[in-house]
């Protein structure tokens, strides 16, 4: 659904713009050119459009310091954004946002096009007239204007949700984010309170493991489509993967003014991770750092419940058999979910078009300069390029020899 973005003074992206494949585009280029911080910048759509974030920065005072203008193309309709966005890095030097101003123009076939002031998770609840002005009472009070719910017709409401819905989906996979399982917990717990539950204290690995256990849970069929994969059966990575669960309880005593003492039960579930490899079974904290990177790549293109993944590097820690296999399965979920991939892996060109891949530079003057490689040749280049997939190599050795720029 993301056809085009521009990316105006974020990090390295000075004034960098790309049109991307509906399916499968493949970022290559030299380290520092940039390529993070472009899948960094598409994050920013899903980081701006969350309710928690309107709620938490309602009243901030930071300035806006970078620009994004995105084209969405949701059926029937055609949906721009030009939003500024204030955002700072955490440790892990991941987005933060902090506030954003957003924009947006819907059109469509035979209809007036529709400019809509408000962030997305308002126009998203426009049906819901108590949720809409829930968020857009923050809304109006770090920005002063909205545009009256009423003035947006049906056609434009339905665009705008598809829209959120997109950016809702949009995952990013790092393989720097699952570097060392061994600093992976054994287990995890989940807190209960009657019929509500919530996560305690989970992040990163320990996140992920939940995020395994959930889809057991909520999607059994793609669940069991992915352990078929990485199974016996298939890519032989486990035999199998289980979680015990064990039931646990703890009491809580406050006092209250006056003496009163408050008793406070919680009735928490311990899950344990369990994988079966041979005769073993092991914590997650046992395994390699390549079966566990494969195992949470595999899990985020099957099971994740996405609409655009953003993958950085598949081919750390993946020998190229394997890789091969993964690339195969990122190809064919890449008809159901949009797939962007960074790449420093001339193999990983070796399975792609010339008509998915985008040359990354960093240019003194510019900034980051993305060159997708059918527009960038003239029609001369780009017949020597055929030819030479044809008869003589892969477009991996075409890289290596110089043919795209930069070598990896």
């Amino acid at each position: 659904m993301l056809r085009r973005i521009v990316i105006e003074n974020y990090r390295s992206c000075l004034k960098t713009s790309i049109d991307l494949d509906p399916q499968l585009s493949v970022l290559i280029g030299p380290n520092g050119s940039g390529k993070t911080n472009i899948l960094q910048a598409i994050m920013l759509l899903r980081k701006m459009h969350q309710e928690d974030q309107i709620r938490r920065y309602g009243r901030s005072a930071n300035t806006p310091n970078a620009k994004l203008k995105a084209m969405f193309e949701p059926p029937r309709a055609q949906v721009s954004l030009n939003a500024s966005v204030a955002s700072r890095p955490d440790d892990s030097n991941n987005d933060v946002m902090v506030t954003s101003v957003q924009k947006w123009t819907i059109k469509a076939l035979k209809r007036k096009p529709i400019s809509v002031a408000m962030p997305l998770v308002v126009a998203a609840h426009l049906r819901d007239p108590a949720r809409a002005y829930h968020y857009a009472r923050y809304w109006s009070i770090q920005h002063g204007r909205l545009t009256p719910p009423k003035e947006i017709p049906s056609w434009a409401r339905d665009a705008l949700a598809k829209v959120f819905s997109f950016c809702d989906g949009i995952r990013y996979y790092g393989a720097s984010q699952f570097t060392n399982p061994g600093a992976c917990p054994a287990s995890f717990e989940i807190e209960r309170e009657g019929e509500r539950s919530r996560l305690l204290r989970l992040h990163g690995h320990a996140k992920t493991l939940y995020n395994m256990y959930s889809a057991k849970k909520s999607t059994p069929d793609q669940y069991n489509k992915f352990i078929d994969i990485v199974g016996p059966k298939g890519l032989r990575l486990i035999d199998n993967l289980t979680f015990r669960e064990v039931k646990t309880a703890s009491t809580e005593y406050s006092v209250r003014l006056g003496g009163k003492v408050e008793i406070r039960k919680r009735h928490n579930l311990l899950v344990i991770p369990r994988f079966k490899i041979g005769r073993q079974i092991l914590s997650p904290n046992q395994l390699s750092e390549g079966t566990f990177k494969t195992l949470v790549l595999l899990f985020h293109i099957m099971t994740e419940s996405s609409t655009a993944l953003l993958v950085e590097e598949p081919e750390v820690c993946i020998h190229h058999g394997l890789l091969s296999s993964v690339l195969k399965l990122i190809k064919s979920y890449s008809r159901q979910k949009q797939m962007i991939l960074s790449t420093h892996s001339d193999y990983v060109l070796d399975h792609v078009k010339p008509e998915n891949v985008y040359r990354v530079a960093l240019e003194k003057a510019t900034g980051t300069v993305v060159n997708h490689i059918p527009k960038a040749m003239d029609s001369k280049e780009l017949s020597a390029l055929r030819t030479y997939l044809e008869k003589e190599g892969n477009l991996g050795d075409y890289w290596r020899e110089g043919g795209l720029g930069d070598r990896p």
